[in-house]
């Protein structure tokens, strides 16, 4: 699947093409999934970029985006971002054959897993919080909805899973999720099924449009 999409490393900034965003925007979050009826076989990189090239002229052709911004490119710290659209916020996370990309004007991290049987309490020991590892003894089906919560908080804030994924809770003693003066955590399932969680800036609507790319 050919992307069409220019990855390279750089600085953050504008371009000649750069304009902000429709005040739609303003308190907005746009989700948008796709199934495997889109691609074939497993879902990799090139296939994700793929798609969210689909999504991008969705929404271009919708005039929710002033053009299709096409310089794809990376920050210090490995978060993606639009060098030709800064003032766009996106983040993707896939699962099996199930993929969803959510955007918006301001920053955002989603991720989404299907339960399985993993290696929970070895997991949970190198990646969580001890507040975490105490509420996930007493409630063990929590354990996913904790790391999608944590997933999303480092997409969203684009610090990555390094050193520091264990150093954070995002739930309180009682097992709710937490909510940050500049974040909030929403859970939430696609269409399809798979549960995971958003983690949106605190400014922006809970509520959002979701639709399905074809």
């Amino acid at each position: 699947m050919n992307s069409g999409l220019k990855l390279r490393h750089g600085k953050s900034g504008t371009s000649r093409k750069s304009k902000i965003l429709p005040t739609i925007w303003r308190n907005w979050a746009f989700m948008i999934e796709a199934g495997p009826r889109l691609f074939s076989g497993s879902l990799d990189s090139q296939s994700s970029a793929g798609l969210l090239q689909k999504a991008l002229k969705r929404q271009a052709d919708m005039g929710i985006l002033p053009f299709i911004p096409t310089e794809r490119t990376l920050t210090p710290q490995g978060k993606p971002y639009f060098a030709d659209l800064p003032a766009l916020h996106f983040s993707i996370s896939h699962c099996g054959q199930q993929w969803v990309c959510l955007f918006a004007s301001q920053p955002v991290g989603i991720d989404i897993e299907q339960p399985r049987r993993c290696r929970e309490e070895a997991i949970a020991r190198r990646f969580f919080h001890p507040l975490e590892q105490a509420w996930l003894t007493k409630h063990p089906e929590t354990f996913f909805q904790i790391w999608t919560a944590k997933e999303s908080f480092v997409k969203w804030s684009g610090c990555g899973i390094d050193s520091q994924f264990s150093k954070f809770s995002v739930i309180d003693e009682h097992g709710a999720l937490y909510r940050g003066e500049d974040f909030k955590f929403i859970p939430w399932i696609t269409k399809k099924g798979t549960p995971g969680t958003m983690c949106l800036s605190a400014s922006l609507s809970e509520l959002y449009h979701a639709y399905e790319l074809d």
